[in-house]
């Protein structure tokens, strides 16, 4: 009867361990534990049966070296300022649902930094996102259809304004097409005067301005970024006169120094009233005008950039 009762038990253990042989059957050795990894470590290096579990733990030289590794890669991946640029307040987009031709269409970015498009909601955040992170937002958003194919395009240029003036052609507001611009962009497009030394750059109000030499190869190299101010000036001394005439009341010719701002000339010559209005007239290496207006109103309220004149501009005030 004992011995009956031992088959018996052998019997009922044997199914036992081929039950846990199921359940595991990565393992060769069923009795050996297999620590598991965090879920952020591959899983080839997470699960490795036949290595000592002390070799894979996170905290050790190998998953720091990991982690060192990947962290370096992803900075690798961030993008420079002048390779990217982050829709803002004002720009325009245009959206092409290519899953319905119907639905696509021009959007501006409204103050709260939204958009309206139907199909994703009534306010979209697209404000300080990459066109890439917008497409994504947009696509999830969208329950119509089961795969959305959305491409998104900057259109129009509002949000990354600058402002250049001093001895330029074209002087006045800008807009950068990336998060930060070179130089050389800026001088190319601005038409810089040949008599111009140097450059100074206003990054915000309570900072001190950045000046650098034009003659120095590297300056081309400075970033602008959206907000700065950029102003090309001379450092030689020179003296010249300019030309003031409208609602002022000592009109005609006029000292030029150098450094010398539209708003001080307007009050040099006795601006009657407050003025709202100031067309600049500035000949280009052509002997052609070039006509530059600014609003007196938000110079003086600080909300506008005081532009620099330069020898031989003509000036007309107007209420």
């Amino acid at each position: 009867m004992r011995d009956g009762l031992l088959i018996i038990l052998f019997a009922t253990a044997a199914p036992g361990q081929e039950a846990r042989k199921k359940i595991n059957p990565y393992s060769p050795n069923p009795e050996k534990k297999v620590l598991v990894q965090p879920s952020s470590i591959s899983q080839e290096v997470a699960f490795q049966p036949e290595v000592d579990d002390s070799a894979n733990q996170i905290d050790g030289p190998n998953g720091a070296q990991q982690t060192f590794e990947i962290a370096e890669t992803a900075n690798l991946r961030t993008p420079r300022p002048t390779e990217q640029y982050k829709v803002g307040v004002g720009d325009v987009i245009f959206i092409n649902l290519k899953n319905s031709p119907k639905a696509s269409g021009y959007y501006t970015v409204r103050a709260d930094g939204t958009i309206d498009f139907p199909l994703a909601g009534e306010h979209v955040v697209v404000a300080d996102q990459s066109v890439e992170t917008i497409e994504e937002i947009i696509a999830s958003g969208i329950t119509l259809y089961p795969d959305p194919q959305i491409e998104v395009k900057v259109r129009g240029y509002g949000s990354h304004r600058i402002t250049v003036s001093g001895m330029v052609d074209r002087a006045g507001e800008k807009n950068l097409q990336r998060e930060a611009m070179p130089l050389f962009v800026i001088r190319a497009e601005a038409m810089v005067n040949k008599g111009a030394t140097k450059v100074v750059i206003v990054r915000a109000p309570l900072i001190k301005p950045e000046t650098y030499d034009l003659s120095d190869p590297k300056t081309d190299e400075v970033l602008i970024y959206p907000g700065n101010s950029v102003e090309f000036t001379s450092d030689s001394g020179r003296t010249g006169f300019y030309f003031i005439s409208g609602e002022v009341r000592t009109t005609g010719q006029k000292e030029w120094t150098p450094g010398l701002t539209l708003y001080q000339a307007v009050v040099a010559a006795d601006a009657k009233g407050s003025p709202k209005k100031a067309t600049v007239r500035r000949k280009n290496e052509n002997g052609v005008f070039a006509l530059f207006k600014h609003n007196l109103k938000e110079i003086k309220n600080g909300k506008a950039a005081d532009p620099s004149l330069v020898a031989g501009d003509v000036i007309e005030i107007r209420n």
